[in-house]
């Protein structure tokens, strides 16, 4: 052994006596990376450096106006729509484009090109000839006649060019006459599912809807995800007359549609805090619950919808109650289901409906609907505006009715109210998912997952994307990881560890109410909660959705000042990953005081270790940094200290 070596061997020996300093990989942190400002879109009269709309925010409207009929035999829905367009843009548009989704069900579709070959929740299971066009018409604003529109499908969208360019600040009219089959299993966004007392029909994408124009990319044509233009639904469904209907919208003539009896159940329901039963389960198989022979139809609206759910069936227990809103505002929250379904647990959907829009009304802003409908069937869980639909075999178990409810439910939030492009998936899922787990705590209610779980499942996966990744480029073992889990994640860390909840809470009211039906961009949310809470973020943004980064923070050493535990003790903190969060330091003395010290992200900023220096008064037994588990640490092992004979210690896990 060389003289060298034995002074190397000797010196390595004293740093240990003096302190515990724990050797893992090499750090990859670099604050110049890490801190990196995220390089926003100038600011502008339309989106202003605020994160909020500007004075010349513009956006299109689209309003519908349907006329159906379905056929239970066929399964056949064949309408009329007319469509009235909007052109609130600075631009001039020679074309309109709508979005044709019952074309995903064509054998020809790049949807059905693109499901993989195993078994997928939104894959093509049934073929159809998705929409066929009889007649796409444009109409003559000055003369008022209807004229062939020069109009071509291109695989799932429609493209119209119009006769005379839609010039700003005007309005076009269209009508599509047009007629389609219902898929019996229709990706798990609609459906058919028989029961004792009837067949279940649930509808979506059920009418060519246009694609919005918007100031970021024009149209939104090319795997839009989901993204709507909030305007007015007006839509009449003729059905046979033992049928009942129900979805998006108010129902506008419920005197020529339900029984005297089923109508004064209604109105009683409309002031009610406790549950009617518009039709009961007994009901559901007498003749006398529904009007005569023949066909009936039901007639809906809504506003700021844009899209709609409804379902078809003679099955339908019926619930209803009253839901009260801010400012004294209510609304009517119904549920129906089959009896096949868990009574234990569907009895008391209305009730957990009524409780959910309350919540979310109180925590945000008032929900915007007259009324909320759910609807059992087939469907495993979707939501649309003011419509949900769910697994008629949930129960009340973990992931059952409630959780399910409370997800859909929040959808009206995000994305139906905020309207974001669902691309961005952590906008429509992930910000909803997040104000699910809020939800779930103030009601005490079981969510989809637990913040704890999807902690230890984020410390370690490696998706090798991030959470702001195109929906369409997400593969698909990492959708549920980056577009539900991650950003949920992320935000309740940036609430509970960064920003407060009182200073989030009220950060996210601001943006919730500024970009109400209306189609905020990540940048929107991102410079809005950095402005609205007084801090720069970008560190927050860069770990969490811009890239796929990960957390070590570690225990590099402890050291007595001047060898002595009475005049304190300096913790020196080392963070190995790229992803930077703020620091929580639980240090324990042997005289019983356990206290933290909590450090902000910007320890950080200029290099990858910080020392402080912690009162201690007595030895100090340990030392824990995250002692609580809130952060997805990669490496636990460096995360605690322990006081060993001589002060010199070895690693332990968490």
């Amino acid at each position: 052994m060389t003289r060298f070596l034995r002074k190397f061997i000797l010196l390595v020996f004293m740093l240990l006596c003096i302190g515990y300093a724990h050797a893992q990989q090499k750090s990859v942190f670099d604050p110049l990376e890490s801190f990196k400002q995220v390089n926003y879109p100038a600011g502008n009269l339309v989106r202003t450096a605020s994160g909020k709309p500007g004075t010349s925010y513009w956006q299109n409207r689209a309003d519908y106006q349907i006329s159906a009929r379905f056929d239970t035999l066929s399964r056949q829905l064949q309408a009329t729509e007319e469509l009235i367009y909007f052109n609130d843009s600075p631009d001039v548009l020679p074309e309109v484009w709508l979005l044709l989704g019952q074309n995903r069900f064509r054998k020809d579709s790049r949807s059905t090109s693109t499901t993989p070959l195993e078994d997928s929740r939104f894959g093509i299971k049934e073929f159809t000839d998705g929409f066929v066009l009889e007649k796409v018409m444009v109409k003559n604003k000055k003369t008022g006649v209807w004229y062939k529109a020069d109009a071509k499908i291109m695989n799932d969208q429609l493209k119209i060019m119009l006769p005379e360019a839609l010039r700003a600040k005007d309005k076009i009219t269209l009508r599509i006459d047009y007629h389609f089959t219902l898929p019996k299993n229709g990706s798990d966004f609609m459906g058919v599912l028989p029961t004792a007392n009837g067949t279940i029909y649930q509808f979506s994408a059920w009418f060519p809807r246009v694609a919005v124009y918007d100031d970021i990319e024009d149209w939104n044509t090319a795997n839009s995800g989901y993204y709507i233009e909030p305007g007015k639904l007006d839509y009449k469904i003729t059905v046979p007359s033992e049928c009942i209907v129900q979805g998006t919208g108010q129902l506008l003539n419920p005197e020529q549609v339900l029984t005297k009896v089923q109508l004064l159940r209604l109105r009683a329901a409309e002031k009610s805090n406790e549950t009617v039963q518009i039709r009961t389960a007994k009901e559901v198989m007498m003749a006398s619950s529904r009007s005569g022979p023949g066909l009936l139809t039901w007639h809906f609206s809504a506003d700021h919808s844009g899209d709609g759910l409804f379902a078809v069936s003679r099955s339908f227990i019926w619930d209803a109650v009253k839901v009260d809103l801010p400012d004294k505002e209510t609304a009517l929250a119904m549920s129906l289901y089959p009896v096949e379904s868990n009574y234990a647990a569907w009895q008391k959907s209305v009730q957990t409906m009524k409780q959910v829009l309350e919540s979310y009304s109180r925590l945000w802003c008032p929900y915007p609907y007259k009324t909320a409908v759910n609807i059992a069937g087939s469907v495993t869980g979707i939501g649309g505006p003011g419509t949900s639909f769910i697994q008629y075999q949930s129960n009340g178990m973990a992931n059952g009715v409630w959780s399910k409810l409370n997800h859909e439910l929040g959808h009206n939030w995000f994305n139906m109210m905020i309207a974001g492009n669902g691309r961005q998936v952590w906008m429509v899922e992930g910000l909803n998912s997040f104000i699910n787990h809020i939800n779930g705590k103030v009601l005490q209610g079981e969510t989809a997952f637990t913040i704890p779980d999807a902690i230890n499942w984020l410390g370690k996966a490696s998706p090798n994307q991030c959470a702001t990744t195109p929906y369409e480029l997400m593969l698909y073992k990492n959708f549920a990881l980056l577009a539900y889990v991650k950003p949920t994640v992320a935000l309740n860390l940036l609430r509970t560890e960064v920003l407060g909840t009182r200073r989030f809470d009220a950060a996210l009211r601001t943006f919730v109410q500024a970009w109400k039906f209306k189609h905020p961009s990540p940048s929107d949310f991102f410079r809005c909660m950095e402005k609205e809470s007084g801090e720069n973020l970008s560190w927050f943004w860069q770990s969490w959705f811009l890239n796929d980064w990960t957390l070590d923070q570690s225990i590099e050493s402890v050291q007595y000042v001047n060898g002595l535990p009475e005049k304190g003790v300096n913790i020196k903190l080392v963070n190995k990953g790229k992803m930077v969060m703020p620091a929580v330091v639980e240090v324990a003395e042997s005289n019983g005081r356990v206290n933290r010290a909590n450090l902000p992200a910007e320890i950080w900023q200029k290099d990858g270790d910080w020392t402080f220096h912690y009162p201690s008064t007595s030895t100090v037994i340990s030392v824990k940094i995250d002692p609580d588990h809130n952060l997805p640490d990669r490496d636990l092992t460096n995360n605690t200290w322990h006081e060993k004979a001589n002060n010199i210690t070895q690693p332990t896990t968490k």
